[in-house]
């Protein structure tokens, strides 16, 4: 199975937006992470743990501070031919929940552990081993 399979679509901001604006895009979208841009370039993502961890756990007024401030990069991307095997190897040995979907240089959609998981299940249901990372049985 390839990750363009079961990539979601993205979602941008401009990098000045506030911490509040992007979490409320992110509730009414009932999304986890925010793409940033700036100059027409993505240049980080921004998820909910970094809100907790970096805004909420810190005391910082989120009102005040703009996504660009907490945005994680350089950012880590997949090919959006890749298998699912190859993106949950990729967020393993990175120690990341997300990868960003290319096709050539552009960006086309975003791949989470809860994605790779639950087509992960699916196969282990339809005994399609062949897809799935060497670690499963």
């Amino acid at each position: 199975m390839k990750v363009k399979e079961v990539m979601h679509s993205i979602t941008k901001l401009p990098s000045h937006t506030t911490i509040v604006d992007a979490a409320i895009a992110m509730d009414k979208k009932t999304i986890g992470s925010i793409l940033v841009e700036e100059n027409c370039e993505t240049i980080g993502i921004v998820t909910e743990r970094d809100i907790l961890r970096k805004i909420v756990a810190k005391g910082r007024d989120p009102s005040k501070v703009a996504i660009k401030e907490i945005a994680s990069n350089p950012l880590i991307t997949v090919d959006e031919n890749a298998t699912l095997a190859e993106a949950s190897e990729k967020m393993a040995k990175q120690n990341i929940r997300r990868l960003v979907v290319t096709s050539g240089n552009k960006i086309v959609g975003v791949i989470t552990t809860r994605d790779v998981s639950n087509n992960v299940n699916y196969l282990l249901a339809k005994g399609a081993t062949a897809y799935l990372p060497s670690y499963y049985p």
